[in-house]
């Protein structure tokens, strides 16, 4: 693997604040925010680069896909997801867009909940999914370049998607532009800088690279939302469908901590670490709902 140099490091893309190398994956690098403490990737990759990546990526396993590998543990969310939706919805036929919306399951847990609800995701092949095989509303590009879908939504669901995107303002900016006055975003995204980063700095699952271009401290996400134009209505920093695996996930992470901190001080060296040694499957979730006043 190739450490970068630079002789100047990229401000922070959310507060303009000063940045330090942070990991390194490959060709790709990440850099901390000191300020608001975003973690990012620089240099971003290109529009067509993630178009042909996520295209991939939603291909079937056997195709050289990946994503179905985590469908069934993404999909086990949709009700509680669902319900959440229904929760800040103030009217009968309220309508929703999801936004990367994958192979569009969450379009369809909505539908069959009585919901009206359409997606709209990068990946055409993604999109074939759901609009074949699901048969539910779905198209395929980035948000703003669909100027006629303003002021359509009462809602818009952002799962796991914010990370993914190499200008997320830009993208959150052009969220604001859909909602009707009053409406919400509700998103979700892997946190970092949170307790158990600071536990096992690095070691969580969502610094990777292409994969995940940003990880958002709790600072960092209330900025991004606060510069697009939302007001913050509610932040759970530790967020799971139920109680019970609220705790399961807390016990796990002191107990990975615990048993995997020295490993942290044997792999580190002079600040940067290579992600394929040193990543983990535990981290924790932020989720947000944040209002738009137009």
């Amino acid at each position: 693997m190739t450490k970068i140099h630079l002789s100047k490091t990229p401000e922070c893309p959310i507060c303009e604040s000063k940045s330090t190398p942070l990991y390194y994956a490959g060709e790709h690098h990440m850099f901390k925010c000191g300020k608001c403490f975003l973690a990012f990737v620089f240099p971003m990759p290109t529009d067509e680069f993630l178009s042909k990546f996520y295209s991939q990526f939603h291909k079937n396993f056997g195709d050289g896909g990946g994503y179905e590998l985590w469908e069934d543990r993404t999909n086990a969310d949709f009700p509680a997801k669902v319900a959440k939706v229904k929760s800040v919805i103030a009217i009968n036929q309220a309508r929703i867009l999801d936004i990367g919306c994958g192979k569009g399951y969450f379009v369809k847990a909505c539908v069959e909940n009585g919901l009206k609800a359409e997606g709209i995701d990068l990946s055409n092949t993604a999109i074939e999914f759901a609009q074949n095989t699901l048969g539910v509303n779905a198209i395929c590009g980035k948000i703003e370049d669909h100027p006629e879908l303003e002021g359509l939504y009462d809602v818009v669901t952002f799962w796991a998607t914010i990370e993914h995107l190499n200008d997320p303002i830009k993208t959150l900016t052009a969220i604001k532009k859909v909602l009707k006055p009053g409406g919400r975003i509700i998103l979700d995204t892997g946190i970092g800088s949170d307790w158990l980063d600071k536990l096992l700095p690095g070691f969580v699952q969502w610094y990777d690279p292409p994969q995940h271009l940003f990880v958002f401290s709790e600072k960092s996400i209330v900025q991004a939302l606060i510069k697009a134009g939302f007001h913050i209505e509610n932040i759970d920093s530790c967020y799971e469908r139920s109680r019970v695996r609220r705790i399961v996930r807390i016990l796990r992470g002191f107990i990975y901590a615990a048993s995997l901190r020295f490993v942290s001080e044997i792999t580190r060296t002079k600040g940067t670490i290579p992600f394929n040694f040193t990543r983990f499957p535990i981290g924790n979730l932020i989720s947000v709902i944040a209002r738009v006043d137009k």
